[in-house]
């Protein structure tokens, strides 16, 4: 983390880095190992179908009807299940970076806002991919700017078009951190796979804490200027 000293508040300002956001990552992945590990378990259970729903089935015109509703049926099954349980493991990852002790049943809480959820990751799904249409770099920007949505939801009492304000403000300045952190996330899920099957899990905990960390910070910091510059009031939104 970037310290600096505010004279006007006579504070000290912490701002994130990529290396501080993955250092106090690593200090809530100890903290909180075991329920977090739990969380990414299940919600790769959840998860599992989408891979047999990509994987390379016969392509002949016999099939393709059949392919086409048997796809259809896992996206609605990625849309309705997958994200929810995905919105709330954030939740769980949010909780512990503040120090708070995750309850494993909080991973339903993405049900709990089920049409913001569905909504704003239909949003985002939407924008970014009309990013990668005009070619890939900015697919990439949109990602980095709005990595912060489902934070918001599961946070904030923020609707899906405020959660997408928010998170492109909230993201203002800290394109390259957000970018940097992306390559060191991978670089991770490397040494990760070196590890084999228990250090995959591992990296995945260790990524997931290092974000929220680095939206933790952002929040502290840029949450009423985001507000600002979205024009939406602080005060009726705040958790």
């Amino acid at each position: 983390m970037r310290v600096d000293y505010c004279k006007e508040n006579l504070i000290l300002k912490v701002f994130p880095t990529v290396g501080g956001c993955f250092e106090e990552g690593w200090s809530v992945l100890k903290k909180h190992f075991l329920i977090l590990l739990l969380a990414i378990i299940v919600s790769g259970v959840i998860d599992m179908p989408m891979g047999f729903n990509q994987m390379g089935w016969d392509d002949s015109d016999s099939f393709k009807i059949g392919l086409a509703s048997f796809k259809f049926l896992g996206f609605i099954y990625y849309l309705l299940v997958v994200t929810p349980f995905s919105y709330g493991v954030d939740w769980m990852f949010l909780k512990a970076s503040r120090k708070k002790e995750p309850q494993f049943e909080e991973i339903l809480n993405g049900f709990k806002k089920f049409l913001f959820v569905i909504l704003s990751h239909l949003l985002v799904i939407g924008i970014v991919g009309v990013g990668f249409l005009f070619l890939i770099i900015p697919g990439i920007y949109l990602v980095c700017k709005l990595i912060f949505v489902p934070f918001l939801i599961m946070d904030k009492k923020v609707d899906p078009i405020q959660a997408v304000k928010l998170s492109f403000y909230l993201s203002k300045g800290y394109f390259w951190t957000i970018f940097g952190m992306g390559i060191l996330s991978f670089l991770v899920i490397i040494l990760g796979l070196i590890c084999l099957f228990v250090g995959v899990l591992v990296s995945i905990v260790w990524i997931h804490s290092a974000f929220v960390v680095l939206y933790k910070a952002l929040d502290d910091l840029h949450f009423e200027e985001a507000c600002e510059l979205a024009g939406i009031s602080p005060e009726s939104i705040r958790n």
